[in-house]
Formats: C-alpha cells, structure tokens, sequence
C-alpha cells in the first residue's frame, strides 16, 4: 500500500497501475490529511502546474470549478 501522511506542503498526487501512465487516480492531500491506495504507482508534485501537466499529458483534464480530492 502506498500513502502520503501529514505531508509539509499541499501535496498532488497520480495514481497509476502501470509505467503506461494509465491514470486511475488523482488529488490533492492537504498537511493535516492522509490519502493510502493499492494502487503500485503514486507520483507526488509539489508544484501545482506541473501536476496538471502531467495530468494533461495522461488525458486528465481538471475543470477550473472541479474540486481536488
């Protein structure tokens, strides 16, 4: 299982099953909070632009309303 607990920062986070970067989750975790998943694959980003770059290059896109989970 992988996890980010009480990171220092806003933590983003991809979740992928593969090295195809086949994207199965996505979020944000905030200093107070915990996210874990089965998921084999975790890339975590500091930087907000560069996480949804990621996600762009992954076919995510985040609406400017969408709430990060």
């Amino acid at each position: 299982m992988n996890s980010i607990v009480n990171p220092e920062q806003t933590t983003y986070f991809i979740c992928r099953e593969d090295e195809t970067y086949t994207i199965v989750a996505h979020g944000s975790v905030e200093p107070h909070q915990t996210m874990n998943t089965g998921q084999p694959i975790v890339d975590t980003y500091l930087d907000k632009a560069e996480w949804e770059t990621k996600l762009v290059e992954g076919s995510i896109t985040i609406e400017e309303n969408e709430e990060v989970i």
